[in-house]
């Protein structure tokens, strides 16, 4: 005990000796830092520095405050985002997120802001990027603020960190910011905003985009074309078919395809009866996803025949998933619904099994089916069918969750809580 009051005190003693009123703004930037090994109460000695003259002294203040973390910090990184400095709102946007999603400054935002413009979005890789559970609302506060910076800021860095951070927190009030920063036409920040859209699910704000479906840039393009399959609007079939129609690039065809594959309608299956024997693995994956998605129960006997002849991945992944759809509901060594399963262990597929998983598990014979796997699940398949029933699963998915909420495994046991408390509040 009295090596930790001294600790304490040692620590304490460090911080006021720095010196925030120095006219050297190197030591005023010294002290910020300091500050933060002084946890909360450096918080409220911070606030001053926030509106130094000197950039890289509210740099160092918001850095700091985003070390501290907690409560007391919210009002002052909402203050931050009205900065001019284009680091200084990206670091505020993290401090923000992070408390409400603990552990977002050290993992969650540094993927796609680090991948950058080159990458084409993916709607299986959103399946474990981070996003608040439904449960948690952020302050409109806070929500207005980054709203602001998303539409009006003049730095597109501190645009695409808080167009992000809205996607994370499920900002749906923000939608019309989000909608007036795809004027920018700066790719990394069209990229935030249309992976925000994706998290936040709004199916009114598709027809807003179709016009992105006809982008000059062909990343630009692909990654509207995911956006609108993965909001889920029907009305999307029409434009995306009229880019078909337009496009000669494979790569987008492949992005329009596995689009409509995502929003059934008959009048896209003479497309899927065409590529179902595709060359193109990718083209195969879509035609077989677009089939099962119809739901036509005289597609499955095609579908077991391929099933058992397909030798890659991807395909016979959508293979597996339109299997189920069309009433392969069983788990059992090598059946479809179990294949789906077991490739949760998989690395670089378990997003596309669990995507395919959670579209499934809304049906209550398949979440039975699900379950029941869990009795016989190892570690990865728990985790990922305990996320799924989180999201996806119905009253009849509480008493599984409360089981493995009492698992000797402490990272299962603490996921099921979670997920438990995420189903609640979707239950309500």
């Amino acid at each position: 005990m009295r090596l930790t009051i001294l600790s304490v005190t040692i620590a304490t003693v460090f911080v006021w000796a720095q010196d925030p009123s120095s006219a050297d703004p190197k030591q005023r930037a010294k002290a910020a830092r300091a500050f933060a090994k002084a946890g909360a109460p450096g918080a409220e000695k911070l606030k001053p520095l926030l509106s130094d003259n000197d950039v890289n002294v509210r740099r160092a203040a918001v850095d700091a405050l985003v070390v501290i973390g907690g409560q007391q910090t919210l009002e002052p990184l909402t203050y931050s985002l009205t900065d001019g400095d284009g680091e200084v709102q990206r670091m505020a946007a993290i401090g923000l997120v992070n408390f409400y999603l603990p552990g977002y400054y050290q993992t969650g935002w540094k993927g796609r802001l680090k991948r950058g413009a080159d990458t084409v979005l993916d709607r299986f890789r959103s399946v474990d990027e981070p996003v608040v559970p439904d449960y948690v609302t952020a302050r409109p506060e806070i929500v207005a603020a980054l709203g602001k910076v998303t539409a009006e800021s003049t730095s597109m860095d501190g645009r695409a960190a808080a167009a992000r951070a809205l996607g994370v927190l499920r900002a749906r009030e923000a939608g019309d910011q989000l909608l007036t920063a795809l004027l920018t036409k700066n790719t990394a920040v069209l990229y935030e905003v249309l992976t925000a859209f994706e998290k936040i699910r709004n199916p009114d704000v598709a027809p807003r985009l179709f016009y992105m479906l006809r982008d000059p840039d062909e990343r630009v393009q692909v990654a509207a074309i995911q956006t609108v399959s993965v909001l889920g609007n029907k009305e999307a079939n029409p434009p995306l078919r009229e880019a078909w129609e337009r496009t000669k690039s494979d790569r987008v065809r492949r992005a329009l395809l596995e689009a409509m594959a995502m929003l059934p309608d008959e009048s896209n299956r003479p497309l899927f009866e065409k590529y179902l024997l595709d060359q193109d693995e990718m083209m195969r994956a879509g035609a077989a996803e677009g089939l099962g998605r119809l739901g036509k129960t005289e597609d499955r006997a095609r579908m077991e025949t391929l099933w058992e002849g397909e030798r890659k991945i991807r395909p016979r992944l959508s293979l597996a998933f339109a299997l189920v759809a069309l009433g392969r509901r069983e788990v059992e060594p090598l059946s479809p619904l179990q294949y789906l399963i077991n490739t949760l262990n998989h690395a670089s597929y378990k997003g596309v099994a669990k995507g395919f998983l959670k579209d499934l598990a809304p049906n209550t014979t398949v979440r039975y089916s699900l379950h029941s796997a869990l009795l016989q699940a190892n570690r990865e398949e728990k985790l990922g069918l305990i996320d799924i029933l989180g999201e996806k699963g119905g009253k009849d998915s509480v008493e599984p969750l409360e089981t493995l909420s009492k698992d000797p495994d402490a990272v299962v046991a603490g996921e099921s809580v979670r997920a438990l408390r995420t189903l609640r509040s979707r239950l309500k």
